[in-house]
């Protein structure tokens, strides 16, 4: 039993470490693993002979000592019988899907998975909002065979690398847009130099239509300069932060600024606030795009403006939020606003929030949108956890 328990303690450790490699091969391997050691686990028989087992129960029923065991995996595990239908195993799954046994109304992209595909390579699938890798492995009991299901939180694995490509995708394309912008600026110019001594009615018409184009040359570099920003952001340099002190001299920073004129600012901290590993210049900049962009969304409430800055946190996290009573994110965008180019703002980059996430994703933590909160027209949480993880790292 003891060797069981630590092949599944190993297990869940190699399955964590291979998924933020996005070693998918290693995944499958440890998942397999990981479901043997369960079962062999759930199968260990009493030291009292047990009733007669009821057609349909689930197994982690029939062995008490599994089920306790299981309890200490920190992946959600399931089981899914034709008879029954899915079964929490372990707490992690209780706690996923608010069940003490049957999970009664399962999610239909997880039960589509769960019927429709043979045991094999892990699945990617979004579950109450959240990206899961479905591993599924079948072992045969008296009554029927029986789908063991797990899943492995992959959230912040799949936001790292779409910020990844992201920068990567605008270092190529800025680059590329600033060699021939650069060539044409340079050629408006010297063509403006060649007619400056010209005073017939076409070299004055040339004359414009080369400032246009050098005004346009120029604002368009600004523009492609604001996104390559995105692709240049630098490795997090960690330093021990105590927060509760940071996070008062950013709103003493933020009241300074034009966007924080006329609003209603307000900071509340817990008693004690943690000490956390972060890149202090980094964090600042993402908070100060948070509590700018909540600013902006109050823009023309003739109710007090107000902005908020919280703090939350255990021994695994903090979580910052920033809220405000503002016009609030329509709908329809509510699953877009990190994206790069994205904005809500007529005059916006759509830069900000996406800048933002990728901080709090360099720092091994994330950026979301709660939607509306307590009164609060919208809230942010930006998410830190107590050991670093940096983006990038080994």
């Amino acid at each position: 039993m003891l060797s069981a328990l630590a092949g599944v303690i190993a297990a869940s450790a190699f399955i964590t470490d291979a998924v933020y490699h996005q070693f998918w091969a290693s995944v499958l391997f440890g998942l397999l693993v990981l479901a043997g050691c369960v079962i062999f686990l759930v199968r260990l028989a009493p030291p009292i002979i047990p009733d007669p087992p009821l057609a349909g129960r689930p197994v982690s029923d029939r062995r008490e000592g599994g089920s306790f065991l299981a309890d200490h995996v920190p992946m959600p595990l399931l089981e899914f019988h034709e008879a029954r239908g899915l079964v929490a195993v372990n707490r992690a799954a209780r706690i996923l899907f608010q069940t003490d046994d049957i999970v009664a109304q399962p999610p239909e992209s997880l039960m589509d998975v769960v019927r429709g595909r043979d045991p094999g390579p892990a699945r990617a699938i979004k579950v109450f909002g959240r990206t899961y890798a479905v591993g599924i492995s079948e072992m045969t009991t008296p009554d029927a065979v029986v789908r063991l299901v797990s899943l492995t939180d992959i959230q912040s694995e799949v936001r790292v690398a779409e910020a990844t490509a992201l920068r990567d995708l605008l270092r190529v394309l800025s680059h590329e847009i600033m060699n021939s912008l650069t060539p044409v600026a340079s050629l408006a110019r010297i063509a403006h130099g060649y007619l400056a001594g010209e005073t017939t009615d076409a070299s004055k018409a040339a004359r414009e239509a080369l400032d246009v184009l050098a005004q346009r040359t120029t604002g368009l570099a600004r523009f492609v300069d604001v996104y390559r920003s995105m692709a240049r952001l630098p490795e997090p340099v960690l330093g021990r932060v105590e927060m509760g002190s940071f996070l008062a001299d950013i709103i003493r920073v933020f009241e300074r600024s034009v966007s924080a004129s006329e609003i209603d600012i307000v900071l509340e901290l817990p008693a004690e606030c943690p000490v956390l590993e972060v890149d202090e210049t980094l964090l600042t900049q993402a908070l100060l795009n948070l509590l700018k962009n909540a600013a902006e969304a109050t823009e023309g409430r003739v109710a007090p403006r107000r902005v908020r800055l919280s703090l939350d946190h255990n021994r695994e996290e903090t979580r910052i939020f920033v809220s405000d009573n503002g016009c609030g994110v329509p709908d329809d965008l509510a699953e877009q606003i990190f994206h790069a180019f994205v904005t809500t703002k007529p005059e916006g980059s759509g830069t900000g929030l996406n800048l933002a996430r990728q901080i709090a994703l360099a720092h091994g933590g994330d950026l979301l949108f709660m939607g509306p909160a307590e009164g609060w027209s919208s809230a942010f949480c930006l998410i830190l956890y107590s050991s670093p993880r940096v983006l990038g790292a080994d």
